[in-house]
């Protein structure tokens, strides 16, 4: 899949240099819609929340997983909300949690998949980079193939190229229904629940934005609109 850049201004009234916001181009967390080319999915429609209640100008920009860190590490871009990971720790500042994240493995049908040990031996697709909990990271008995999106592995797994796929379990499913490949799915076995976290670049110049940004998340978290934006796009 060629590299995606999407970016889309959600305009506030602020004056100042907009908040370069990236997350992961994988639906429906983000994606873009063919027809009109724009971003659509929870995290632009959190986003465009953030801009109504806060004035700012927000840049979003869609990028495959692995380039996340190196785009955040550089100050490219100056926040996001993913999934926290310690290895970010050294240039990442941690804001508001927004969600809670299940991840974990889904085998091909057919194949048992009812406790961890079945795990062990199986080639398992993974996003390079994404944290799935100190147990499977660790694990050498588990045989990796790193892909660049779940789609990949999800292929892979239709064509009998790996036994299962590791991530973000709502999102796996979604993109195996909307692409025809949930026929394939078999068991599934969450291994933790990991924290979307709204995050930003220690070297970014728009730190003066978390303040307000986290209040405004508290905010949206405690009148449900968060949970809202989450049903709407039938993610859960």
């Amino acid at each position: 899949m060629a590299t995606l850049a999407l970016c889309m201004f959600l305009g506030g009234t602020a004056a100042a240099e907009p908040v370069r916001f990236v997350t992961i181009d994988t639906a429906p967390w983000a994606s873009v819609e063919p027809k009109s080319g724009k971003a659509e999915g929870v995290f632009p429609d959190i986003v465009a929340e953030l801009v109504r209640r806060t004035g700012l100008d927000i840049l979003v920009e869609l990028q495959p997983f692995a380039r996340i860190p190196r785009e955040l590490e550089t100050s490219r871009q100056d926040c996001t909300i993913l999934v926290w990971n310690e290895q970010w720790a050294p240039f990442m500042v941690q804001g508001e949690v927004v969600s809670n994240h299940p991840v974990g493995v889904i085998a091909r049908k057919g194949l048992r998949l009812r406790s961890y040990e079945n795990l062990r031996g199986l080639s398992v697709s993974v996003l390079r980079g994404l944290p799935l909990g100190p147990r499977f990271d660790g694990d050498e008995s588990v045989h990796r193939q790193y892909d660049t999106d779940y789609l990949q592995g999800l292929n892979k797994l239709a064509h009998g190229r790996v036994d299962a796929v590791a991530g973000a379990l709502p999102t796996i499913a979604y993109l195996a229904e909307q692409n025809g490949l949930d026929r394939h799915l078999g068991d599934r076995l969450e291994l933790s629940q990991m924290l979307l976290r709204f995050q930003c670049a220690k070297g970014s110049p728009r730190l003066d934005v978390m303040p307000a940004i986290d209040a405004a998340i508290r905010a949206m978290l405690a009148d449900g609109t968060i949970e809202r934006i989450k049903a709407s796009r039938d993610y859960h």
